[in-house]
């Protein structure tokens, strides 16, 4: 039986789990990572790649590591050109730096050798812990740790019926190839969130660009203000109402905002009139004979693109629409208005299950999601005993 058994091997569950192997002493047959995908970090290679990201919202603090400041010590230790690795506010690292970073903590700590490559199809209590099952297997743990991310796209109304058909995709679908559209092309990103700006960025130099967004262009440094990783926010979030705390993460998320850097650059490139802005909300969409796509808005207007890129997010899905609605209704665990987990301080859903991520939100804040809620889930599991066989 394992000791700890982590769903999802994203950026949450990778470190996780080099904080409970490497960080707390738990030993490495001890713990495993379930996760469908190849190699771990999968999603979050492929969708930032996807996005052309240079340089990541989050701060030099905030990585898989495990010292706040592991990445720059890794940074100092290959030398070259600083202002290439780091960029302000914030100091905030290049993506390629993040990425050396993230390979070199899997491959120093052999967290890869953790990996189980599976689906979790469906969490059943058993005597002493918990059973997990996939497709070929069933995994016997005590604990269970969810870490699994946003999974499912965003996708307006209007492009849904087009999407089978017509040059429409999501930017972080895993489908997805920027190099399938053709050079010279004329695109529309939809979108006004910071990765609707990389990607319109990234598609500048060999494409004719628009940039298509409901409201006006606005820059914000973070996801959400920087005190709801501390106690001056986070105080007030100890309110009892959990559909209160609902409205304050809803309220404190700047959505559809870009980092100072790709908000600068975007504005740099409309107004040199190498981008195209067109603020307003689509309502059709439709498919010409050559292929085209003429996109009409509330206001009346239209514009013809031969190729549509979706930037629009992923949607948030209440646990209880996914394979753990089963396990919600049987083990009959706890969850707010919202359908989402009530968990205590150390993140435990009931005894032996515990959530970070998305699944942790009513109780981490807004910026549970985030790289920086990752970091902060730890601090919570540390409070955890971790000798093997405790009691859970």
């Amino acid at each position: 039986m394992l000791d700890w058994l982590i769903i999802g091997g994203g950026i949450h569950g990778v470190h996780l789990a080099h904080v409970l192997v490497h960080g707390q002493g738990l030993p490495a047959d001890a713990l495993r990572i379930l996760d469908p995908h190849e190699s771990l970090l999968a999603t979050w290679n492929r969708r930032t790649a996807n996005t052309g990201m240079r340089y990541l919202r989050s701060p030099r603090v905030h990585h898989i590591g495990l010292a706040p400041d592991a990445l720059e010590w890794f940074a100092g230790d290959r030398g070259g050109d600083s202002s290439e690795l780091w960029i302000e506010p914030y100091y905030r690292p290049s993506y390629a730096l993040f990425q050396r970073h993230c390979q070199h903590v899997i491959d120093t700590y052999q967290l890869d050798r953790l990996h189980i490559r599976g689906q979790a199809l469906a969490l059943h209590r058993v005597q002493g812990g918990w059973c997990v099952e996939t497709a070929n297997d069933r995994l016997v743990t005590r604990r269970v740790l969810l870490a699994t991310g946003l999974q499912q796209l965003r996708i307006p109304g209007w492009a849904e019926p087009s999407m089978q058909h017509a040059p429409i995709q999501h930017v972080l679908d895993s489908a997805f190839e920027k190099q399938h559209i053709a050079a010279g092309a004329e695109v529309t990103v939809v979108g006004g969130g910071i990765s609707a700006g990389q990607i319109a960025l990234d598609l500048l130099d060999d494409h004719a660009v628009r940039l298509a967004t409901r409201r006006p262009l606005r820059q914000h440094d973070f996801d959400s203000n920087p005190c709801w990783l501390g106690p001056k926010c986070m105080e007030a979030f100890g309110e009892a109402d959990y559909h209160r705390r609902r409205e304050m993460i809803r309220e404190a998320r700047q959505l559809g905002t870009m980092a100072i850097d790709v908000y600068m650059d975007i504005l740099t490139a409309i107004r040199s009139e190498q981008m195209h802005h067109h603020q307003g909300k689509i309502i059709a969409a439709e498919l010409t004979a050559d292929h085209r796509i003429i996109l009409t808005f509330l206001d009346g207007t239209t514009h013809v693109a031969e190729h549509v890129v979706l930037a629009t997010g992923l949607q948030a899905v209440a646990p209880e629409q996914t394979w753990l609605a089963d396990t919600i209704t049987r083990c009959r665990l706890p969850v707010a208005r919202c359908g989402y987990p009530i968990l205590d301080r150390t993140l435990r859903w009931t005894d032996g299950l515990y959530a970070s991520g998305p699944l942790a939100e009513l109780e981490l804040g807004p910026a549970s999601v985030t790289i920086a809620g990752a970091r902060a889930a730890a601090k919570r599991l540390q409070q955890i005993k971790l000798i093997r066989g405790s009691s859970l």
